[in-house]
């Protein structure tokens, strides 16, 4: 028996829900048993201990836990996270305009590893065990294996000996004028308005960032590709396609490379959605300036609303593209919706 998709979309949602409520609980608890008052880190060591007992109140930390709970609660559903124990403006502020660049710079990212992983993996499954796949291979390894800071500054050698007029500090050049909105997304809003100049700027800025953070997901996409290819050669259905002729290219791009996507899907919204989080090795060697580096310096600094404001938009993240790769997945398999109804 099939499946309702809207009884799926249902069940998707409120498991959603579950695992905000889950994670909202457990960064909460944590973020008032870590060591530290976080009256005191926001009024720092020289405040008297009645400037510190006033901000306490202030804070809401005099109220039972089970209040302070459902206060941040109601205040994250609303989009307030409160202020910063380090610079005193809001959160959900500092958040709003860091995230665009670090989305930009992974939405780029997972586009390139979509346009080289997966042909790659192809390839590298149909001549298996010839040049090509040894090649493929070896890239592979070397994309899982290297880390992506490493990557970064390898390709900021290679710019400067080989490519010295190639950017590869920040976002734009500061000279030009950014455009104003709507997005935050700077290759967006520059066709918005129309700006070819900062477009070219930022996608040039980009290309660096881009190729050193989605190294390991190149890698890890093709060897998974690879495998899910040849794994599929072998079933009755392809070997039957053979026997009746049909040509390999046929065979590999309208049936084997659908079959074979559901894997390398999955691992590509799992992908996007950690990227949110760690992509803060590559925005510092690079001066990005994003979210992911806003993260890690909240950490440093034990901004506690800070970081358990990151912790909960990186969940959101990983909740949102698990929601979006199951919807994709069952529009190109229907089997899924028959497991679902099980």
């Amino acid at each position: 028996m099939q499946t309702n998709p809207a009884q799926l979309m249902l069940k998707r949602l409120v498991g959603f829900a579950g695992v905000m409520f889950v994670l909202s609980a457990m960064i909460f608890i944590l973020a008032r048993i870590v060591p530290g008052d976080p009256a005191r880190i926001a009024l720092g060591p020289s405040a008297t201990q009645q400037q510190v007992d006033e901000m306490r109140l202030e804070m809401g930390l005099d109220a039972p836990l089970w209040q302070q709970y459902t206060d941040y609660v109601w205040r994250g559903i609303q989009g307030d996270f409160g202020k910063s124990l380090i610079s005193g403006r809001q959160v959900s502020d500092e958040i709003a305009a860091l995230l665009p660049a670090t989305l930009e710079l992974v939405i780029v990212t997972v586009l390139l590893i979509v346009a080289v992983s997966i042909p790659l993996g192809v390839m590298t499954a149909r001549y298996r065990n010839s040049w090509i796949d040894n090649v493929g291979r070896f890239f592979s390894i070397v994309g899982v294996t290297m880390p992506s800071f490493l990557f970064a500054i390898l390709l900021q050698l290679i710019a400067a000996n080989f490519l010295s007029d190639w950017p590869v500090l920040g976002r734009v050049n500061y000279s030009l004028d950014l455009p104003d909105g709507p997005t935050g997304l700077l290759l967006v809003d520059s066709v918005v308005h129309g700006d070819w100049r900062v477009f070219w700027s930022a996608l040039q800025h980009l290309i660096f960032p881009s190729m050193a953070l989605a190294m390991a997901g190149i890698g890890q996409i093709t060897r998974i590709t690879r495998s899910a290819m040849i794994e599929h050669q072998r079933r009755d259905h392809v070997l039957t396609l053979k026997s009746f002729g049909v040509p390999d290219r046929v065979i590999v791009f309208r049936y084997l490379l659908k079959l074979s996507s559901i894997a390398p899907l999955t691992i590509m919204g799992l992908e996007f959605a950690s990227l949110i989080g760690n992509a803060f090795v590559v925005e510092l060697v690079f001066s990005w300036g994003g979210f992911a580096s806003y993260g890690l310096e909240s950490i440093l600094q034990k901004d506690l609303n800070a970081v358990m404001a990151v912790v909960l938009v990186s969940g959101f993240f990983f909740v949102v593209a698990n929601l979006v790769i199951d919807i994709v997945l069952m529009a190109i398999d229907p089997r899924l919706r028959f497991k679902e109804a099980k």
